[in-house]
C-alpha cells in the first residue's frame, strides 16, 4: 500500500512539473498542456466547477490548474494501477531524482529575483500615496517587502543556499530540511496575506516532503526518540544511467541558470530598485485644490492612474505618441490622444484632455520614509 501511494504520489508531481507553465522557462509547457489538456480542463471548470467564463490557461490558482491537478491525479491512479510492481521502486526512486532537480531550479530562480530586487520590488508611487487601509493585504506584503534591499538579498540568498545544498546527495538531507522552513514560510504568506500563488506553493512544499521520504523515520528516531541512526546507502540512478543522468543534470541546471541569468546579464542591471524608468515616471498632484482629481500617477508599466479625492483610481494603459503627445487605452480598447508640456526644470506638468486641463507639480516619492535606506542601530537614535 505505501508502495502505491508513493509510486501514484511521484508520478502525479512528474505529471504536474511537465504540464504546468513555469514562464521563465518559455511558453512550450503551456502550449502542450493546452494542446493535450485544454477542452477537458474546460469542460470540467464549466460542468463541475459551474465557472462559465474562465481562462484557461493554468495559471496558479485558477480553476483551470486546479482541473488540470484533478486530470493529473486521475492519470496517475491509472498509471498505478498499470505499472508493474518490480517497476515500483525504480519509478519512485527517478521521479524524487527529478523532483529535485526541478525543486533546485525554482529556488535558483526565486532566489536570483530576490537577490535582484525583481520580485519584492519597490513600490511604486501610486501605492506609496495610497492610504493603508485602503490597499489589499497582497499588495502591502508586496508593497512592504519592497522597500527592504537588504531582506530581499538575504532571503534570495538563503533560497540559492537551499538550491544548492539539494543538488548533492552529502548535503541533500540538510537542503531539503531548510528547503522545507522556507517553502512551509512562503506558503503559510500565501494563505495569510491572499497571495494567488497557494496552490503552487503547496505542492512544492508537498514535493520537498516527499522527496524526504527515505529520511523522515531516521530523522524522527534521531530527533524524538533520541536513538542512534546508522547511515544507511542511499538508493540512487542505476549505474548504467549514472552517467547519462549527471549529463542530463548538469545541461538541465546550466540552461536553467542561462534562461534565468540572461535577462540581467542582458540589461547590465542587477538592482531593479535602479533600474531605469519611463520619462514621466512617477507623481504628480493637481495644482487646482478645486479639482476632483488630486493625484496623477505614471506607472513603470505604461500605466496613467488618475487618483481622486476620495482615492479612487482610474487607469489607463499609455503609449509614447508624436512629440509631447501621449495615447491613452481604457479596458474598451477607447483611445484617447492627450498632449502634453513638461517642465522638468521646474517639475510642472500640464495635461490637455482636450476640453480640460490638468496642471500638476511632480513630487519627489523618492523621499518618503517608506522607501528611504534608514536604519537606526538604538532606539534613541529614532527620536
Amino acid at each position: 500500500m505505501r508502495s502505491r501511494f508513493l509510486l501514484g504520489t511521484g508520478i502525479f508531481f512528474l505529471l504536474f512539473l511537465l504540464f504546468f507553465p513555469l514562464t521563465f522557462l518559455g511558453g512550450f509547457q503551456q502550449k502542450w498542456s493546452l494542446f493535450l489538456w485544454g477542452d477537458l480542463a474546460g469542460w470540467i471548470v464549466k460542468n463541475i466547477f459551474t465557472i462559465n467564463q474562465s481562462r484557461i490557461d493554468f495559471s496558479s490558482d485558477s480553476s483551470s490548474m486546479l482541473a488540470l491537478a484533478m486530470i493529473l491525479l486521475t492519470v496517475s491512479v491509472l498509471v498505478v494501477v498499470l505499472v508493474r510492481k518490480k517497476y515500483h521502486q525504480i519509478i519512485i526512486d527517478l521521479s524524487k531524482e527529478i523532483i529535485v532537480l526541478y525543486l533546485a531550479v525554482v529556488l535558483m530562480k526565486y532566489g536570483f529575483d530576490k537577490i535582484f530586487k525583481v520580485q519584492f520590488y519597490l513600490p511604486e508611487p501610486n501605492i506609496l500615496y495610497s492610504r493603508f487601509g485602503n490597499l489589499d493585504r497582497d499588495i502591502l506584503f508586496w508593497s512592504t517587502m519592497g522597500t527592504s534591499r537588504l531582506y530581499s538579498v538575504s532571503a534570495g540568498a538563503l533560497e540559492l543556499l537551499a538550491a544548492t545544498l539539494i543538488l548533492f546527495h552529502k548535503t541533500r538531507l540538510f537542503g531539503l530540511l531548510v528547503s522545507i522552513g522556507i517553502l512551509l514560510n512562503i506558503f503559510l504568506i500565501n494563505i495569510g496575506f491572499d497571495i494567488s500563488v497557494k496552490f503552487f506553493s503547496l505542492i512544492l512544499l508537498s514535493m520537498a516532503v516527499f522527496a524526504l521520504k527515505d529520511d523522515w523515520i531516521p530523522l524522527y528516531r534521531f530527533l524524538i526518540l533520541k536513538q542512534e541512526v546508522k547511515p544507511e546507502g542511499k538508493r540512487e540512478i542505476s549505474p548504467k544511467f549514472h552517467a547519462i543522468w549527471i549529463f542530463f543534470k548538469t545541461a538541465f541546471v546550466g540552461l536553467s541558470l542561462a534562461v534565468i541569468l540572461f535577462p540581467f546579464i542582458n540589461s547590465g542591471n542587477f538592482n531593479d530598485d535602479t533600474s531605469e524608468r519611463p520619462l514621466l515616471h512617477g507623481a504628480f498632484k493637481n495644482i487646482d485644490v478645486n479639482s476632483d482629481i488630486q493625484y496623477i500617477f505614471f506607472h513603470r508599466n505604461s500605466y496613467l492612474i488618475l487618483m481622486d479625492k476620495n482615492e479612487k483610481m482610474v487607469d489607463f494603459h499609455y503609449l509614447q505618441g508624436s512629440k509631447n503627445q501621449l495615447i491613452l487605452e481604457d479596458y474598451t480598447n477607447k483611445k484617447t490622444k492627450v498632449n502634453y508640456i513638461y517642465q522638468k526644470k521646474d517639475s510642472l506638468l500640464t495635461l490637455n484632455f482636450g476640453k480640460y486641463m490638468i496642471k500638476t507639480k511632480e513630487l519627489n516619492w523618492r523621499t518618503m520614509n517608506a522607501v528611504k535606506p534608514l536604519f537606526h542601530a538604538t532606539i534613541e537614535e529614532m527620536e
